[in-house]
């Protein structure tokens, strides 16, 4: 005799009714994934506003910070150059020019400015009095100091500056970002101590927008298929109730 059962009462033999493992999980690294498209198109929005906004010349800001020290030169890291300049590590690709002003204190004497091959930049501070840029968040700068006395002559006679600029009041350095290691240099143009300066690293940015649509779209992409494995399972699970 053939039973009749009202549908979705009770699952077939090839069917799973309900929050099954397996819709669990999917549902799981949907919501997962969700939260993921949202960090990505959060990074994609901020890129977008700022290569559409904030450009100014050309150029977009990439911070200010003041640098004292009391020997006779701030330097950066021998990393790389504007991971040491403004802690942004980046591809030249994405850096494209790099534009660093350095700027004496109120008060102080003319100022130089200079970015040289890290090797060249070590011996000639090699026994001088000064420090190096270690870190920088928004609001502190920390160093590691370097003992000596002062430099053999004065920065703009070193003959090891690939780009200087020296004399009163900001002096800029524009410099095609390249690979190798670099280190940038401010001192103050007799080579006397101490020394104060604020410097302004900004950055053409060339592929900005690029990358500001490739993380919009991959948000919106993994948005989608978040999206996915929580609404099929939903709909299988609900469509199994008894």
């Amino acid at each position: 005799m053939t039973v009749l059962r009202s549908p979705g009462s009770v699952a077939g033999p090839g069917q799973r009714a309900g929050w099954v493992p397996v819709r669990i999980i999917s549902a799981v690294i949907g919501v997962l994934l969700a939260l993921c498209s949202l960090a990505l198109l959060g990074a994609g929005g901020v890129a977008l506003w700022a290569s559409s906004t904030q450009r100014h010349g050309g150029d977009i800001d990439l911070g200010t910070w003041a640098y004292r020290s009391t020997g006779y030169a701030v330097v950066s890291s021998t990393a790389n150059l504007c991971g040491a300049t403004g802690g942004l590590p980046a591809p030249p690709s994405l850096l494209g020019t790099v534009r660093i002003s350095v700027t004496p204190a109120p008060g102080a004497g003319p100022v130089f400015a200079g970015i040289a091959p890290a090797s060249a930049a070590s011996h000639y501070l090699a026994q001088v009095s000064y420090d190096t840029v270690r870190g920088i968040t928004h609001r502190h700068v920390s160093y590691v100091g370097h003992a000596g006395g002062a430099p053999a002559t004065v920065p703009a006679r070193a003959g090891i500056w690939a780009a200087r600029a020296a004399g009163p009041g900001a002096q800029t350095l524009t410099w095609p970002d390249r690979g190798g290691n670099w280190t940038v240099a401010a001192m103050n143009a007799d080579g006397s101590r101490p020394v104060a300066v604020r410097i302004s690293v900004a950055a053409s940015l060339p592929s900005l927008g690029w990358i500001a649509a490739g993380l919009l779209a991959a948000g919106v992409l993994v948005l989608a298929a978040g999206l996915a494995l929580i609404a099929v399972p939903a709909r299988h699970a609900a469509s199994h109730r008894t």
